[in-house]
């Protein structure tokens, strides 16, 4: 039976829902602390569904302007007809159907910060607009002929490649650039897999509170096939397959790998590729992540030759029986209860 890890040294303060125990993530968090007194913007890239609002509200809890609010929008939210008039405000009477003022949002994030999710949906007529708000400090709303100072923090966010878009016309480069002054990346859920166990026993215990499921566990199998698979909705897939299988399951009950969706079920990933040349491919690799994998994998290995015997494998490695139970809970690499190792590979 799988025991759940501590999720205490892993919760991110005042933004719920966020986990870090990966190294790429403590990095990011860490720059985000160290920028904490900054006003300029923020571009977030990464997968759709690794956490970008999520760390977006990290960059507002650790800022300057915490005590103020955030205001968060997804731009594939904006009518074309009346986009403008969303992001910069209108005056009364400026088009048909302007009865009032409206103040728009960045107007109304004013003093504090303004979330812009998915900017690469944002159209070629209004970027130039945008682009003077955040050089200049002020917006022009709709049928007002003198613009109005605004003190915002604007933090951008995509799962574009910004350049690529930017090179194909599609985005201006001005306006990359004056966003891109603190660039964030947010790594998708497969480059982080030591997290995933964490994410597991979170959205576990959340969904048995809220389905009033209690006490529905995980077997190895299962816990070990989800690290395994390679999430392309990444956190948000995982939360949902989560969601369901607490859903379904009995109070009690022990949730095994064949009761996880078919895609999930498929044979480990990693057995039927080369890893080393995955390893050497994969971009943006910091030092420490590529050895933290590649000692996971020969620790795995070792494991299943030696049929999970701690002291065999440990020998085997060179290591003592203490260093290898180390390594093993530092890499989250899932094990039975008599020492048989449910692999986690990458």
């Amino acid at each position: 039976m799988w025991a759940p890890p501590d999720l205490t040294p892993y919760k991110v303060t005042g933004v719920q829902h966020f986990l870090a125990a990966s190294d790429s993530l403590r990095e990011l968090l860490s720059r985000i602390v160290r920028a904490g007194a900054s006003h300029s913007p923020v571009l977030i890239t990464g997968e759709t569904g690794t956490g970008k609002e999520l760390l977006a509200r990290y960059v507002h809890q650790t800022s300057a302007r915490r005590a103020q609010k955030l205001i968060v929008f997804n731009c594939a939210g904006l009518v074309r007809e009346i986009a403008e008039s969303q992001l910069f405000g209108h005056r009364r009477g400026s088009f048909t159907g302007a009865i009032s003022d409206q103040l728009g949002l960045i107007r109304a994030a004013d003093g504090g910060t303004l979330f812009l999710d998915e900017i690469g949906e944002l159209n070629a007529e209004l970027q130039p607009k945008l682009l003077r708000f955040l050089q200049e400090g002020e917006v022009l709303p709709l049928g007002a002929t003198e613009p109005v100072k605004v003190s915002v923090r604007l933090i951008a966010a995509t799962n574009r490649h910004p350049e690529a878009e930017m090179q194909a016309g599609q985005f201006r480069a001005d306006l990359y650039y004056r966003l891109n002054v603190i660039r964030l990346h947010l790594p998708p859920l497969r480059e982080r897999r030591e997290e995933i166990p964490l994410m597991i026993a979170y959205y576990l215990e959340n969904y048995c509170q809220q389905l009033e499921r209690n006490a529905v566990q995980l077997s190895c199998e299962a816990v070990n096939r989800l690290v395994n698979y390679a999430w392309p909705g990444n956190v948000r897939e995982l939360c949902h397959e989560v969601e369901r299988l607490v859903l379904f399951a009995e109070t009690g009950a022990v949730i095994e790998s064949s009761d996880l969706s078919p895609a999930v079920q498929q044979p480990i990933i990693a057995e039927s590729r080369d890893f080393l040349t995955e390893l050497m491919m994969t971009d943006d690799l910091t030092m420490a992540e590529t050895r933290a994998r590649l000692e996971r994998r020969l620790i795995e290995r070792a494991l299943s030759r030696h049929e999970g015997n701690l002291s065999r494998a440990a020998r085997s490695l060179g290591m003592t029986r203490t260093g290898l139970r180390k390594s093993i809970a530092r890499l989250a690499i899932i094990r039975t209860d008599h020492d048989s190792s449910a692999l986690v590979t990458q």
